[in-house]
């Protein structure tokens, strides 16, 4: 975090936190992030206290975006197709699917992300890695 005014940078992780793959929640408080054991934690803007682990939270998984209430995050596994979008309550640990996301023609599809949830649940994108390829059979060479 950098104070605009002053320029001067503090840090609200350690170091080793995956700096690409983090949300910040609605109320401008928390970031939900995996850390260097690559465990998801939600940390403190203001850099206070302890850093808290996200129960539920499953190895590969990365945080969307938070819900409108702040109680549960939109999570989803890397290189999964379908992708598959969990609602994790952020209380309980408990995962509810929320959607399966495929783009309409699936071929050559080999990675869907990254995935952006709004906060009401109501609206998402997601990007997707396509590979495809052409296979030539040519006869009479010899």
């Amino acid at each position: 975090m950098q104070d605009v005014d002053a320029g001067k940078a503090l840090a609200i992780t350690p170091e080793g936190v995956n700096g690409t793959a983090f949300a910040v929640s609605l109320d401008g408080q928390t970031v939900a992030a995996i850390g260097p054991d690559l465990k998801g934690y939600l940390y403190s803007i203001s850099g206070h206290g302890e850093p808290r682990l996200i129960p539920g939270l499953q190895t590969g998984d990365l945080a969307s975006s938070w819900s409108q209430d702040n109680k549960a995050l939109f999570v989803y596994q890397s290189g999964e197709v379908p992708a598959k979008v969990y609602r994790l309550d952020l209380a309980t640990g408990k995962r509810t699917l929320w959607k399966q996301l495929l783009p309409g023609d699936p071929a050559g599809v080999a990675t869907i992300g990254p995935i952006l949830v709004t906060p009401d649940g109501k609206t998402f994108v997601y990007g997707f890695h396509r590979t495809l390829a052409d296979l030539y059979l040519v006869e009479g060479l010899n």
